[in-house]
C-alpha cells in the first residue's frame, strides 16, 4: 500500500513539475510582462531554472530506476511462480499414477504434496503483491485443494469424477501461470524446470 502511494505521489510530482516547465516557458515565449519581469530579477530566474533541471533530471532518474525496479521484480515473480507450477505439476503426475504404479508410490504422492504446499508458504508473500501472480495463486490453491483430498485417500484407483476434477484443475493452472511465463526472456525459459 505504501509503495502504491509513493508511486503515485512520485508521478503527481513528475506531472506537476512537467507543467510547471511549460507555463514557463509558455510565458517566456508570448507574454512580454513576463519576459521582463524574468529580466529584472535574474537571480530568481537562474534559481527557479536550476531547481526545476534539477527536479525534471530526478524525476527522470527515478522513474527510469523504478521503471527497472518494477520489471525486474515482475521476472523474479514469474520464476517463483514458474518453480511452483512445476512443482504443481510434479504432483499433479504423481496423483494421476494412483493405482497404476501401487501402493509403494502412495509415500511419494504425499511428499510431493507436501513439497507444493511448501513452495507456496515461501513464494506466497512475493506472489501476492503482482495482481496477475495473484491470480496464479488462488489457482495453485484451489489445485491444492482438489489434489489434497485425492492424496490423502486411501483408494485403489482414481475414479472418473476425480480424474475429470484434476485434469480441470491443472488446467485452470495452466491458463492462469501463462501470463507469468511470457515475462521471462526467451532465452531463459527453457532452462527453467516446470517449464509449459
Amino acid at each position: 500500500m505504501l509503495a502504491l502511494m509513493y508511486e503515485a505521489l512520485r508521478r503527481f510530482a513528475a506531472a506537476a513539475v512537467a507543467m510547471i516547465l511549460l507555463a514557463l516557458v509558455a510565458g517566456d515565449l508570448w507574454l512580454p510582462s513576463f519576459q521582463l519581469w524574468w529580466d529584472q530579477h535574474s537571480l530568481t530566474c537562474s534559481a527557479a531554472a536550476s531547481l526545476l533541471v534539477l527536479a525534471v533530471a530526478g524525476l527522470i532518474v527515478d522513474e527510469v530506476v523504478a521503471r527497472r525496479r518494477r520489471r525486474e521484480r515482475s521476472v523474479s515473480v514469474a520464476v517463483q511462480a514458474l518453480i511452483v507450477y512445476g512443482q504443481a505439476r510434479r504432483t499433479w503426475s504423481a496423483i494421476m499414477t494412483i493405482g497404476v504404479t501401487g501402493e509403494e508410490s502412495r509415500g511419494s504422492q504425499v511428499e510431493e504434496l507436501r513439497t507444493l504446499a511448501s513452495m507456496l508458504l515461501t513464494a506466497a508473500p512475493s506472489l501476492f503483491d503482482d495482481r496477475v501472480a495473484r491470480r496464479f495463486l488462488e489457482e495453485v490453491e484451489v489445485f491444492s485443494a482438489a489434489v489434497f483430498p485425492v492424496a490423502t485417500r486411501s483408494q485403489e484407483q482414481l475414479s472418473d469424477e476425480d480424474r475429470a476434477h484434476l485434469e480441470s484443475a491443472m488446467t485452470r493452472l495452466q491458463a492462469a501461470v501463462e501470463p507469468l511465463f511470457v515475462r521471462i526472456p526467451y532465452a531463459d525459459r527453457a532452462l527453467l524446470e516446470g517449464s509449459p
